[in-house]
């Protein structure tokens, strides 16, 4: 599963803390920013681990 995290563009200070905490999450398979068709640096693409 994958999803979209909007977090604007502004200076980064809540794309630095979004991407912290997906870095620690046992449930975050990958993450990167978002194309920019589908917000570019101000949003970051999440996949998600797969349901057992």
């Amino acid at each position: 599963m994958e999803v979209r995290l909007i977090h604007g563009r502004g200076i980064g200070v809540q794309r630095a803390l979004v991407r912290s905490l997906l870095a620690r999450h046992p449930l975050v398979a990958a993450y990167a920013e978002a194309p920019p068709e589908r917000g570019g640096w101000g949003a970051t693409v999440v996949r998600l681990m797969p349901r057992r």
